[in-house]
């Protein structure tokens, strides 16, 4: 479950992976991309990368508000 309980983080936001200890990313496998790439655009977050992987699939990068890296890969 990802939430936000409103609060700044107590830490710095990486900038990379191996910028801190823990868990630094997850991986979400989803039917369809584009619902979360609109989301996405709706609410203003920044779109770290967005792309297509070899076999055609969509895959988007993005942080969430503690600084864990959120990738959102179409398909599987």
């Amino acid at each position: 479950k990802l939430v936000s309980f409103k609060k700044d983080p107590t830490h710095e936001t990486p900038n990379y992976i191996q910028d801190d200890n823990g868990i630094q990313y997850i991986t979400m496998y989803v039917k369809a991309a584009d619902p979360f790439l609109a989301r996405i655009k709706e609410n203003n977050i920044e779109l770290l990368g967005e792309t297509r992987i070899r076999d055609g699939r969509a895959f988007l990068l993005v942080q969430d508000p503690d600084g864990t890296f959120v990738e959102i890969i179409e398909g599987e």
